[in-house]
Order: C-alpha cells, then structure tokens, then sequence
C-alpha cells in the first residue's frame, strides 16, 4: 500500500505514488525472464483485445506463462502467442470459440472436427472458384489448375445433333435425377466430351446426386487434379475454350485421364437470355 504524506503537497504526492507504482513494476517485471510480453504488448502484437486474452484463459484455451497472483499481472511466452495465432486461425476458418475448445482437447470425437475441418476446406475452396468465375472476361482463355471434387452422379449418355439439342438431353437428365429424390444440393451438373472430336456431341450428362443414390445410371467420380478454362459467353461458343485447352495439353505433354468437361457455372438460371454473361468451366482431369 502507498501511503500518503500528508506534509507534501498535491503535487509531490502524485510523484511519489508514481515513482512507487513503476518501483513495483519494476520489481515484479526482474521476477520474469525478459523474453515474456506483458498483456498490452500480446494485445497490440496480435491486433486483439484484453478481454479476448481473458475469454480464451477463461475457456482454458491459453494459459498465461506466468500470473503474478499478488497483482494480477499476466506475462506470456512466444508458445503463448503462437497458440494465439493458432485459435485466431480456426476462428477465421469460421470455427466458434467452442469448437476451438474441442478441437484442442476432445480426442474422442477427432474425426467430427477433421470432417468440419474438411467441409470449411471445401466451402473455401467454392469460394475461390466462384471468385475465379467472376473474374472470367470474354475471350479470355487462360488456363488454370484446379481440382475436381469427388462426386456421386446420375447419368446419362446421348449423342445429339446440336447445341439445343444437347441442352433438352441435359434438362431431361436433371428432371430423372430430381424425381430420383437423391439430388444434390451443393454439386455442379456437367457434361463429358465421350469423343475426342470437339466438334461432336456425344455427351454423356451428369447431375450430382448424394452417395446414398444407387441406381443404374450411378457413376462415382474420385477426386482429381485437372486443368480448366473459365469461358465466359453463349454455349455454343464453348468448343473454342475446349480446342484451346486440348492444344495447351499436347503443347505441354500434359497426360490427361479422362474425358473433358463441361461444368454449367452460370447460366439460364442466374443469367437469363443473357448468353454472353453465361460462364462454363472446361475442364480435363490430368495426371
């Protein structure tokens, strides 16, 4: 306790009281190695609050280095500040502070939060794709890497004569996959080119469905590295982006397993009659 003289004025006793306050701190500071951080270094280090350094120790999340029980004062180490960053890390994959907590300390369940873990991923993932569509521009055929998600689908094959033709085949192929009641709600339809002649519409037309679907027109699709083109305009002009695509495969040596796709992104749906804003990714699974 800092005890006042009264023969002082004002003015020398708030200089005393101070003086006396970084006295002590001083000395509570000499008890801990200087490698710790106090709390409002942690806090403007890691662009967080005080009362979120206090919610995770509350939740058993963090646990200071050291904690001067007589004033209260925290210090933390560098493993503190990493193990800060590492919750901050799971948050911004979109995980409560809650499933933090049992992430780091139920091993009974693991597998639930390996699977939340997986389908943050893939939700990420969507996201980058869409924004990759997005930036799609007319014309542009440049080619990218991707990965195709492993899927369940009900299929069908057709060999059709145009353009027009191949969007009723595929209408009628979704129509069948939604009365299945096994359609999926978050897989993209597509089509695969069953000939090597890009100008021939033998199509086989693919609508996800979830894996429980098993009826004979199911095909199971595994998870793929594959290159693709992001062609922006009517349907009709999508063989453009697929030549273009085969001539960087055999330009490059590129060894490709599996037929080209069609992957309807953006069309009469969410497009309208505006054909020119339609986005198709065209894709080949590769080695």
């Amino acid at each position: 306790m800092v005890h006042c003289n009264y023969n002082l004025s004002l003015k020398g006793q708030v200089k005393m009281f101070f003086r006396t306050f970084y006295e002590i701190r001083g000395v509570l500071m000499k008890k801990h190695d200087k490698s710790l951080f106090q709390i409002g270094e942690v806090t403007k280090i890691m662009g967080i609050t005080r009362k979120t350094l206090l919610v995770f120790e509350d939740m058993g999340l963090l646990t200071p280095a050291v904690k001067d029980e007589e004033s209260g004062y925290r210090y933390y180490s560098a493993d503190n500040m990493t193990q800060i960053r590492s919750i901050r890390s799971l948050q911004q994959l979109g995980l409560s502070l809650k499933e933090v907590q049992d992430y780091y300390y139920d091993t009974e369940n693991i597998d639930t939060y390996l699977e939340r873990l997986m389908e943050l991923r893939a939700a990420l993932d969507r996201n980058i794709q869409m924004l990759q569509v997005r930036s799609a521009k007319q014309g542009d055929l440049t080619v990218r890497k991707t990965t195709l998600p492993r899927q369940v689908c009900f299929s069908r094959q057709y060999v059709c004569e145009n353009v027009g033709d191949a969007a009723n085949v595929l209408r009628d192929t979704y129509i069948a996959a939604a009365r299945s009641g096994k359609m999926s709600k978050l897989g993209r339809m597509f089509t695969m080119r069953m000939s090597t002649q890009p100008d021939k519409l033998d199509l086989m037309c693919c609508i996800p469905v979830e894996d429980s679907f098993d009826g004979p027109e199911r095909m199971e699709f595994a998870e793929t590295p594959a290159l693709c083109i992001y062609y922006r305009g009517p349907y009709e002009g999508t063989t453009t982006a697929i030549r273009a695509l085969m001539a960087y495969v055999k330009e490059n040596n590129v060894e490709t397993t599996g037929p080209f796709r069609n992957i309807y992104m953006e069309g009469p749906p969410n497009r309208g009659e505006n054909k020119e804003d339609y986005i198709t990714q065209i894709a080949v699974p590769i080695k």
